[in-house]
């Protein structure tokens, strides 16, 4: 089997997996041989691809990770807020993981639009559940991992679909509603003598980070309990991978640099290596394009073929990416999938994170590779000013135009980043955002970038899906994720 985005289905592909609706009922049986009324339907549900079948892929397996009726009960027992068959749902789900252990994080997730809220908090739940798997947890803390999974998005039933499902950017005052979710969740379960604090806390804080940035508390990783920071990278992830109207999916290997970039800063690093170990960066069944210009289907991606697939092309021969003889082949990108190429800016892509206004970055670093590195990075978003001294910059900033960021280099010589902050807060005051960057997770550093006004901050090694994700959240004062 193998996946396909909506817009490439034909009619007379054979259907590999069954399709459903927000109910759990079965809109079309796996088997069933599509027509264009089938086609018509599924594009009017919302769904974003479907798995087929063909001579190319009818020996690649891939099995869920719960049993399609485990899902639906899921689902419903979150649409309903139904707290007591939530327990229920949570003790089987932690027996599906213990019993057969992590199979496959290979399976996309087919849901509407209209059914994403309870999707996700299942697929929260299960994230949470292999997470906590990888950490050794017991079964008894597994469950309430589940549990606050299942639970930690009940908030936002409450909130209207026009602000939950908007297209655009949100208002200040829309986005104050949204920050009021995790509130929102924790009053409706905390008279709940059944359900433990850990529970609790994780609903309330899933949006926290580790350098206190997050809401609704502003806690920090000193602060959370391994619950709250496994719910919260739980749920970055799902929603990063998620389609939703208002952006397109990240690639499962966007998702998983994005976490990996923001290690330390928003999650817990440990978390964060404990989902990666279950992650293909390249799901089987994915088609993807190859940096010869050949495509292919994923075959094989486990253990050291997580970056190196084995992959069948499409005249049936295989390639093996991790032998020494392909090492000059890439991969580029899945051709199947509106996301973003971790190589070049897809059109699709480069719309969404392209804001309507061309910002402008002055970027200050004494490394000529560094500041080449960020332009590599950005270039083509924004008009860039690289500056390599902090006296230069200042003397820019007193001459020219104020830019909309400063992204600042923490270690120089010459004057450190905080000195260089405090100058350039003397000359044009705190109007303009100060984006730092760091070598390691060090707190007492992240603590005096927030004393010397910083917005951010990012790390070296650049995670560039990283890097793009927070200097468009500053910019446009849109957080990624809602």
């Amino acid at each position: 089997m193998r996946y396909i985005k909506s817009d490439d289905i034909k009619p007379g592909m054979r259907l590999a997996y069954n399709i459903y609706d927000t109910d759990g009922h079965t809109l079309i049986c796996s088997g069933s041989v599509i027509s264009d009324f089938y086609i018509k339907k599924i594009k009017e549900y919302g769904f974003d691809g479907i798995y087929i079948t063909d001579e190319l892929s009818e020996d690649i397996k891939i099995e869920p990770i719960i049993p399609h009726n485990l899902r639906t009960e899921g689902l419903h027992c979150v649409r309903d807020s139904n707290i007591d068959k939530c327990k229920g749902v949570s003790k089987q789900i932690v027996r599906e993981v213990l019993n057969n252990g992590v199979l496959s994080l290979d399976l996309t997730d087919l849901r509407t639009f209209d059914s994403y809220t309870y999707a996700h908090s299942v697929n929260v739940a299960v994230l949470s559940c292999i997470i906590g798997f990888g950490l050794k947890m017991k079964e008894s803390e597994l469950e309430q991992l589940v549990m606050a999974g299942l639970l930690h998005d009940l908030g936002k039933l409450s909130i209207p679909t026009e602000i939950l499902n908007k297209p655009g950017r949100l208002t200040p005052e829309e986005f104050e509603i949204m920050k009021q979710h995790p509130i929102r969740s924790y009053e409706i379960i905390k008279e709940r003598w059944d359900i433990s604090s850990q529970v609790k806390v994780a609903v309330l804080y899933h949006h926290e980070n580790e350098d206190g940035s997050g809401y609704p508390n502003g806690v920090d990783g000193d602060e959370m309990t391994i619950y709250t920071k496994i719910l919260h990278v739980a749920d970055v992830y799902d929603a990063l991978v998620a389609k939703r109207p208002y952006k397109n999916p990240y690639s499962p290997f966007e998702a998983c640099e994005f976490l990996m970039g923001g290690g330390g800063i928003m999650f817990d690093p440990k978390v964060v290596e404990s989902l990666l170990r279950y992650v293909p960066f390249y799901p089987k069944g994915t088609l993807v394009k190859l940096s010869d210009g050949r495509e292919g289907i994923i075959v094989e991606n486990f253990g050291k073929r997580n970056l190196r697939p084995l992959i069948r092309m499409m005249d049936g021969s295989m390639i093996d990416l991790d032998n020494q003889e392909n090492y000059n082949l890439t991969i580029l990108h899945g051709t199947n999938e509106d996301v973003m190429d971790p190589s070049i800016a897809e059109t699709d892509r480069k719309k969404m994170i392209t804001p309507s206004k061309k910002y402008r970055i002055m970027i200050v670093d004494d490394m000529l590779t560094n500041l080449q590195l960020l332009n590599g990075i950005l270039h083509h978003m924004y008009d860039l000013n690289l500056i390599s001294s902090p006296k230069q910059a200042l003397l820019h900033l007193k001459k020219q135009m104020e830019p909309d960021l400063i992204i600042l280099d923490m270690d120089m010589p010459e004057m450190s980043g905080f000195e260089t902050a405090t100058h350039i807060q003397d000359i044009i005051g705190c109007s303009v955002p100060i984006l730092f960057v760091i070598d390691n997770y060090n707190k007492e550093i992240m603590s005096k970038c927030r004393k010397a006004g910083g917005t951010g901050y990012i790390l070296r090694p650049y995670k560039p899906t990283y890097v793009r994700s927070e200097i468009k959240r500053i910019l446009t004062g849109r957080r990624m994720l809602e």
